[in-house]
């Protein structure tokens, strides 16, 4: 970074399988996302400006199939030049002054993890999941099973079903 002059520095970056398999424990081992980077450089402090476009397998939640999910995502990381190497804040790193680059393949890595949704299922398609119908009626029995489950418990907690109903 020494050899770069203060102003904005473009560069981008294909991560496909060979970035997440160069990763230690990454979840994602197949994707294609292009990553556009612009680093603003200003005495003492830079900033960098990721754009991440494209898209990862993941394991569906739902049928436990893998499927091809979107990324699409921009976040923003600020650089502060010190003594030591630590995260001041979410989005805010110090490095030391004597540092000529950075390493951002980890923070590439957690900014896909962070776009993925909080749950991960197949997309529909016209009204219509596209998850694994055999592994969908699997669920739905096993869901009409837990019901009769339910509705068969314990027959002493009848009796507490009884003291609420003397109340009202």
């Amino acid at each position: 970074m020494s050899g770069l002059g203060d102003g904005l520095h473009d560069f981008s970056f294909e991560l496909d399988h060979k970035f997440f398999a160069g990763l230690d424990h990454s979840e994602i081992q197949e994707g294609n996302v292009r990553a556009d980077v612009v680093m603003e450089k200003k005495p003492g402090v830079f900033s960098l400006h990721f754009t991440l476009k494209g898209e990862v397998e993941v394991v569906c939640d739902r049928c436990l199939e893998a499927f091809m999910a979107r990324i699409d995502t921009e976040q923003t990381l600020f650089i502060r030049i010190g003594e030591e190497l630590k995260e001041l804040e979410d989005n805010v790193l110090m490095i030391h002054r004597d540092d000529y680059e950075i390493e951002i393949s980890q923070i590439l890595y957690e900014y896909i993890i962070l776009a993925l949704p909080f749950k991960r299922v197949h997309p529909d398609v016209d009204g219509q999941p596209e998850c694994n119908p055999d592994m969908l009626d699997r669920l739905e029995a096993q869901q009409g099973t837990e019901e009769e489950e339910v509705e068969s418990f314990d027959p002493r907690w009848d009796k507490l079903k009884g003291i609420i109903d003397k109340k009202e």
